[in-house]
């Protein structure tokens, strides 16, 4: 190895040191912050499905890649690049150690880029909690869970594995493209026996991918139909789902003909088989929503849609419920009010850590221990905290390791985090305390995928269920962080938090959150200017001790008592 290979050598190494030491000490300031709010299943939760999500799409991806590349490398004797010396031009064979390290770099690569279509961890997580309805649709009776919790999985999971496949196999064409194995020129398409069968193979398992999507669109149908504002009707019922569920069957049929056709080398029999499937999807397509019109608007079909009119306000209702007010909603306009009286400041006081678009973390000295977050500590605890947010300063002896890390200091973000399958409210609630001011945000279970429910447009989402779940409130002065379930919890809603229990987790608003600001002393009337001045000077010094209170600040707290005494000495 030369002195630049080792050089190389020695600056990756470092390169992955770092990267992996970055991550290991996020992984710890994670775990510390949920543990320290009584969440750790969440943050339990979170990790598990993360793992089991990458790591089955990583183990499958590179596995599917690797098969695909081989069988293409395989192909080829071996691989020439040519080469050229002074005049001299000649050819030189490429080692195969090294077309094995580019066929794993090549599956890395594309396993990596399809990770990106993969579902979010929340999707799995909602699924493995086992949400149980207990309620059956009227036409496939399956019960409502499949389509509020495993439909959205499936849909995911077949969008990465299409993605995949579609990566792997034009880079597989391209391949052999750039090989005798498939050639084009004035006779026609040349293809060796070899790359036929490997095509063949994965223009099979496209048809399997086509049949999984025709048997999804008939769920589809379910929650999206043909009808004004996407409800189902009659004629989605008879003739848009069976024959979804049908052009399934057939193209089952067709992958396993073209299998074995094209195996063979009977061109003509595959192609015509591939050829059904297209016009089968295009009549499907084209010809069905045209007839389906024709039906719907005879006379006869009027009568006959009753029962799904019935069928579809049924489910509305229960897809959306009339709520109580949300408690954001009814604290918005008393602290509009007291924002606008100079009393509160909504942006979030300067005592506060935790408010609306609060940005990055940080690091409050709290002598008192009154903020919820973990502390600083030092060692290795410093070390990992200063890591995950790559603040050097951090490690600072001047703080002290009994002050507050706080991390999530936005109050959305902070909520999310507790509560990640649940919809927050678009409004945020306001309560002045003693403790700065009490946030409150409301949690909605939503979905996607309810079946038979007319949908609302809410942002960016068309949901076919809402239901209130929970109210959250965030002290702004101290970081704590509750949610107050429902008295009467919907399906999705009574499954998680029965999954994941912890102390964030309450019945009830504690006392010590929700305690209005004290009130200054009464102080006894006079009307002489000696009077009005000690009055004064006990508010002024009064006022003070709140904001060094507030703080933290014990020894500026003593040094305001301290005056307040003399203050109280000399009027006696």
């Amino acid at each position: 190895m030369t002195r630049g290979q080792r050089l190389s050598a020695a600056l990756a190494l470092a390169a992955a040191i770092l990267l992996a030491g970055r991550a290991a000490a996020i992984v710890y300031s994670d775990q510390e912050w949920f543990a320290n709010l009584g969440a750790l299943s969440v943050w339990n939760a979170q990790v598990s499905n993360l793992l089991w999500l990458y790591g089955a799409a990583v183990v499958i991806g590179i596995a599917f890649t690797w098969i695909n590349v081989s069988a293409v490398r395989r192909s080829v004797v071996a691989l020439i690049v040519p080469k050229r010396h002074a005049n001299v031009e000649f050819g030189e064979e490429v080692p195969s150690a090294r077309l094995r390290a580019l066929t794993a770099a090549v599956s890395i690569g594309i396993t990596a880029a399809s990770l990106l279509a993969l579902p979010s961890w929340t999707t799995l997580a909602l699924w493995r909690s086992n949400v149980t309805f207990a309620e059956t649709d009227p036409y496939f009776t399956l019960d409502l869970s499949h389509f509020v919790t495993w439909l959205p999985l499936e849909i995911g999971a077949y969008q990465w594995c299409l993605a995949l496949f579609a990566m792997t196999a034009i880079l597989v064409v391209a391949l052999y493209a750039l090989t005798p194995s498939l050639s084009w020129d004035s006779r026609g398409l040349h293809v060796t026996p070899y790359a036929r069968r490997h095509i063949t193979v994965l223009g099979a398992i496209l048809l399997l991918f086509a049949a999984w999507g025709f048997r999804l669109d008939a769920f589809r149908e379910l929650i999206q139909g043909s009808g004004v504002d996407g409800l189902l009707t009659r004629t989605d019922h008879v003739w848009l789902i069976p024959s979804d569920l049908a052009l399934s069957l057939v193209t089952l049929g067709a992958a396993v003909v073209l299998l074995v056709a094209g195996w063979m080398g009977q061109t003509i029999t595959a192609f015509a088989s591939v050829t059904v499937i297209i016009i089968g999807t295009v009549a499907a397509q084209l010809v069905g929503p045209w007839i389906s019109a024709r039906i719907a608007a005879s006379p006869a079909n009027a009568v006959a849609e009753r029962p799904y009119l019935e069928t579809r306000a049924e489910f509305n209702a229960r897809a959306f419920p009339r709520d109580p007010i949300p408690p954001s909603v009814k604290y918005l306009a008393d602290s509009a009010l007291l924002a606008n009286a100079g009393q509160v400041q909504i942006r979030g006081a300067l005592a506060d850590v935790a408010f609306p678009n609060a940005r990055g973390a940080a690091v409050v000295r709290d002598v008192p221990r009154l903020i919820v977050a973990p502390r600083l500590g030092s060692g290795f605890a410093r070390l990992m905290h200063a890591w995950s947010e790559q603040n050097p300063r951090m490690m600072s002896g001047t703080i002290p390791s009994t002050a507050a890390f706080i991390r999530e200091r936005d109050v959305r973000s902070r909520v999310a985090a507790l509560a990640p399958v649940f919809t927050l409210s678009g409004s945020i609630g306001a309560i002045p305390t003693s403790r700065g001011v009490l946030w409150v945000v409301d949690l909605y279970t939503t979905s996607e995928t309810y079946p038979l429910s007319a949908p609302h447009q809410l942002y960016n989402s068309r949901l076919t269920y809402r239901h209130h779940a929970a109210t959250a409130y965030v002290s702004g002065g101290t970081a704590a962080t509750i949610i107050v379930p429902d008295s009467a919890l919907d399906p999705v809603a009574r499954a998680w938090f029965s999954a994941h229990p912890g102390r964030y987790i309450t019945p009830g608003v504690p006392a010590d959150m929700i305690t209005p600001p004290p009130v200054a002393p009464a102080i006894p009337t006079g009307s002489t200017a000696e009077d009005q001045l000690f009055r004064q000077n006990v508010s002024r010094i009064y006022e003070r001790m709140r904001a060094t209170l507030d703080s933290g600040d014990l020894r500026a707290f003593g040094s305001a008592f301290d005056s307040l005494g003399v203050v109280i000495r000399g009027r006696r």
